[in-house]
């Protein structure tokens, strides 16, 4: 597409989002003022909508005018978390599971959009072997270190769970913490036996390594799942909720343009040094399910509550209905 092309469709696509807003944003008074700073913490995975509006601002129409993103990667789920918890940053897009133990221990968060999730529809996270290991089965992984990306992630999870159906403990293997850029190294340095994988790392191992896929989190969870979220301190969205519904309109314009056109927003993080994958890779990468609503599910969440108490890492349930507040996504 010619550069002239990609801006009318941006364009285009940005004012249809803004012509279906009904949010009730007063945007001259809005604008008047100064727009709204957005901490947000975000991750090295499956976040590309979000990255792109980082990346390129003008895909969405209210950047700069009723809000403005100061935006902070974190190499791992459990910095993303500490950050929250002590108000570092004031959007933290990570774990659905996380968000969930952190409310259950009594961190006042609401979960506002989601971002990705597991699912049969599309890719799921996978865990990998490389092809010269003993390692064919998961019954061959007793004894064996296992690479996630934290304790008590949703990676400890989906482990937990694979390993309970063949009739083991997450105790019968060793569990190395590994931040997911660092993980292709783990795996085929040997540090790990077992590594987790999600996109887009999981297509550049497949393409630089000769590794197996071993299982993925469907295997031991068989019903979709939350994934990626933004969450937000109830607090703090109210105060500032024109900027949180301008900044949801935001990523709603900004994911159906990755949706519509997934090579041509991808190629756009490769330029902007946003994704450090080769194009040849991460192009046709195969992806996660985006629901275009944004809206979370409080079903899938509430399976998934249930999954994380059976194993442990939840020790209470947190309120699930009322965790999830979906009133500041356009309509």
């Amino acid at each position: 597409m010619t550069q002239i092309g990609r801006r009318d469709v941006l364009g285009g696509m940005a004012a249809a989002g803004l012509a279906a807003l009904n949010f009730g944003l007063n945007l001259p008074s809005a604008r008047a003022a100064e727009p709204v700073t957005l901490r947000l913490g975000y991750g090295g995975a499956a976040e590309e909508q979000i990255w792109l509006l980082i990346a390129k601002p003008d895909v969405g129409k209210y950047q700069g005018t009723v809000y403005k993103v100061d935006a902070t990667r974190f190499r791992g789920s459990d910095e993303r978390a500490q950050a929250f918890a002590a108000g570092a940053i004031d959007l933290s897009e990570g774990s659905a599971t996380g968000v969930m133990s952190a409310a259950a221990e009594g961190v006042n968060s609401k979960i506002i959009a989601s971002i990705t999730r597991e699912s049969k529809k599309g890719f799921s996270t996978a865990f990998y072997v490389q092809s010269t290991s003993s390692i064919k089965s998961i019954a061959d992984m007793r004894g064996k270190n296992v690479g996630v990306n934290g304790f008590q992630t949703a990676g400890h999870l989906w482990l937990k769970a694979a390993l309970e159906k063949n009739g083991m403990t997450d105790s019968d293997v060793t569990i190395t913490p590994v931040p997911f850029p660092a993980m292709e190294a783990a795996l085929t340095s040997g540090k790990i036996d077992v590594g987790e994988f999600p996109q887009p790392f999981a297509a550049l191992l497949e393409h630089e390594a000769q590794v197996t896929k071993l299982f993925d989190a469907k295997y031991g969870v068989p019903f979709d799942e939350e994934l990626i979220v933004i969450a937000g301190k109830d607090e703090f969205l109210k105060k500032n909720a024109d900027a949180i519904r301008a900044f949801l309109a935001d990523v709603k314009t900004a994911t159906d343009f990755y949706l519509a056109h997934p090579a041509e927003a991808r190629q756009i993080l490769i330029d902007k040094k946003m994704v450090r994958v080769s194009p040849e890779v991460y192009l046709t990468m195969n992806d996660y399910y985006r629901d275009p609503t944004l809206k979370p599910s409080v079903e899938s969440l509430k399976k998934m509550q249930e999954f994380q108490m059976k194993a442990g890492f939840q020790t209470k349930p947190a309120d699930i209905d009322s965790l999830v507040d979906a009133s500041y996504l356009p309509k």
